[in-house]
C-alpha cells in the first residue's frame, strides 16, 4: 500500500478521523469525571477532575475542527473569526487543565507552580500579537496552536505522565496490581502524546515547526498525525478507565476492615460478658469462701496463708475488672446528637452514603444509654454500607417521657427479614437493644429499603 494511497484515503476521510479523535478524548474525560465523583482517600481521586476537564475540552476542540468549516458558508467572516478564537482558547484551556493535573499530582513547589501562570501568560501575549498581525490569511490560528502545544501541551503531558507515576505507589500499597500496571501504561501514553500532540505541530517558517510538523509525519508514514493521536488517546482512555478500579478495591478494603472491626467488637463484648458472668463471679465467690476459713482455724501460719490467698484473689478481681473496662464499648463523651454527628462524618460512612440526622440537641439519656445507641447506629450504618447498596440513610431519635424511639432507614435493595441468616451485625444490634431493655423491629422489602426501629 503506497504512501500516496494512504494520504488520499485519509484526506478524503479527514472529518471522520477528527470526529473519532474528539470522541476518544471526550469519552476519556467523561469517564474520569464520573469516577472522580466517588469518595476516595487516594491522591489520584482528589485531582482527577483536571484530567477529566482536559479530555472533555480537548474532545470539543477536535469536534470544532469539523464544525467550523461547515459553518463558513452560512456565517459572516467576523462570526467565523470569533469561532476560531474560541476554538484556540478551548485548545489552550484543555492543555492548561492537563498541566494543572500534572503539577497537582507531583505536589510541585511554588516555584515550579509559577510556570502554570508564566507559560499561559507568554502564550496569551503571542496569541494577541498573532491575532493582530495575521488577521487576513488566518495564519494566526497556526501560530496560536503551535505555541499552545509548545508552551502548554508538551509540558502538561510530561507533568501528567510523571504525576501518574507518583501515584503508582498508592496502587501498590493497596495491592491493586492491575491499576498499577494501567497507570504505568497511561503515563507512557501521555509521554507519547507530549511528542505527537505537543511537539508535532502545523507547518511554520520557524524552528522547530519548520522541521517537526504535520507534513513530515504524513509524508514519511502516509498517515496524518491525528490518527496517531487518536490511537494514543484510545490507549490513554482504556488504561485510565481500567486504572479507576483502584477505587473499587479501596472501598472493598474499607468494608472488609469494617467487618473485621465488627467481629472484633462483638468478640470483645462476648469475652467481657463471660468474664463478668463466669470467671469474675467464681473468683469473687472463692474470695468470700477463703475469707470465711480464717474463722475456722487457730493456726496463725495457716491464717496468714489464707489471708495471702484472699489478697491474691482480690487482686485478680481488680485486674479482671480492668480488663472488662478495656473491652467495653467507648462511652459517649458528649450529647447523643454530637456523637452521632461525628460518627456520620467519618469517611467510611460519609464517602459512601448521604446520611441525614434528626436528633434533638438536648436529651436526658444516661451515658450508658447513649453509648448503646451510638453502637446500634454504627452497626446499622455498617450493615447498610456492606449489604444494602443504598445511597441515602436517615437516622431519627425521638425521646419521650414514656418511651424512646430510634429508627434507621435506608433506600437500599432490602431483604426478607424472615429468611435472612442473622450474622454478627444484627446480633450486635439485638444485644444492645436487649441491654437497653428495648424491643427491636425490622421492616424491609426487596427494592424498598429497610427500616430498623428500636423502642425502649
Amino acid at each position: 500500500m503506497s504512501i500516496d494511497f494512504l494520504q488520499n484515503f485519509f484526506a478524503l476521510n479527514r472529518s471522520i478521523i477528527l470526529f473519532i479523535y474528539g470522541q476518544v478524548f471526550f469519552v476519556l474525560g467523561l469517564s474520569i469525571f464520573l469516577q472522580s465523583l466517588r469518595y476516595s482517600r487516594l491522591k489520584l481521586a482528589r485531582h482527577l477532575r483536571w484530567m477529566a476537564a482536559f479530555g472533555i475540552l480537548h474532545g470539543f476542540h477536535e469536534w470544532g475542527m469539523v464544525f467550523i468549516p461547515l459553518q463558513e458558508e452560512y456565517m459572516t467572516a467576523q462570526a467565523i473569526t470569533i469561532l476560531h478564537i474560541l476554538h484556540i482558547l478551548l485548545l489552550s484551556l484543555s492543555f492548561f487543565c492537563l498541566f494543572k493535573f500534572g503539577l497537582e499530582m507531583l505536589e510541585a513547589n511554588r516555584y515550579i507552580n509559577l510556570s502554570l501562570f508564566i507559560l499561559p501568560t507568554i502564550w496569551i501575549i503571542i496569541f494577541v500579537y498573532a491575532l493582530n498581525t495575521y488577521t487576513e490569511n488566518y495564519y494566526w490560528i497556526d501560530i496560536a496552536s503551535i505555541w499552545s502545544r509548545y508552551l502548554l501541551g508538551a509540558p502538561g503531558a510530561i507533568a501528567a505522565a510523571f504525576g501518574l507515576s507518583q501515584c503508582t505507589s498508592e496502587a501498590k500499597n493497596i495491592s491493586a496490581q492491575r491499576s498499577y500496571r494501567m497507570l504505568q501504561v497511561a503515563g507512557i501514553s501521555l509521554l507519547a502524546y507530549a511528542v505527537l500532540g505537543g511537539m508535532v505541530v502545523p507547518d511554520a517558517s520557524f524552528f522547530p515547526a519548520n522541521i517537526l510538523n504535520y507534513t513530515l509525519i504524513e509524508s514519511f508514514f502516509g498517515v496524518p498525525v491525528q490518527v496517531y493521536r487518536s490511537v494514543i488517546g484510545l490507549i490513554l482512555a482504556y488504561s485510565m478507565i481500567r486504572a479507576m478500579g483502584i477505587f473499587e478495591i479501596e472501598v472493598d478494603q474499607m468494608i472488609e476492615q469494617m467487618e473485621i472491626s465488627t467481629i472484633q467488637r462483638v468478640e470483645r463484648d462476648r469475652i467481657g460478658q463471660e468474664i463478668h458472668d463466669g470467671v469474675l463471679q467464681s473468683i469473687y465467690s472463692a474470695s468470700l469462701i477463703t475469707g470465711s476459713l480464717t474463722k475456722l482455724t487457730q493456726d496463725p501460719i495457716l491464717s496468714e496463708r489464707i489471708q495471702q490467698v484472699k489478697e491474691v484473689l482480690n487482686q485478680a478481681i481488680v485486674e479482671l475488672r480492668g480488663y472488662m473496662v478495656s473491652l467495653r464499648i467507648p462511652k459517649a463523651q458528649n450529647t447523643l446528637k454530637n456523637e452521632l454527628s461525628k460518627l456520620i462524618r467519618q469517611p467510611r460512612f460519609a464517602g459512601l452514603l448521604k446520611i441525614t440526622l434528626d436528633v434533638p440537641a438536648i436529651d436526658s439519656l444516661s451515658s450508658s444509654q447513649a453509648s448503646r445507641i451510638l453502637s446500634i447506629v454504627q452497626e446499622g450504618l455498617s450493615n447498610i454500607v456492606r449489604h444494602a447498596r443504598a445511597e441515602n440513610a436517615h437516622i431519627i431519635f425521638a425521646p419521650n417521657e414514656k418511651i424512646n424511639k430510634l429508627s434507621i432507614t435506608d433506600d437500599g435493595v432490602g431483604f426478607d427479614p424472615q429468611n435472612i441468616k442473622q450474622g454478627f451485625g444484627l446480633q450486635t444490634v439485638h444485644d444492645h437493644t436487649k441491654l437497653l431493655g428495648g424491643e427491636l423491629s425490622i421492616v424491609s422489602e426487596h427494592d424498598q429499603g429497610t427500616t430498623i426501629t428500636i423502642l425502649f
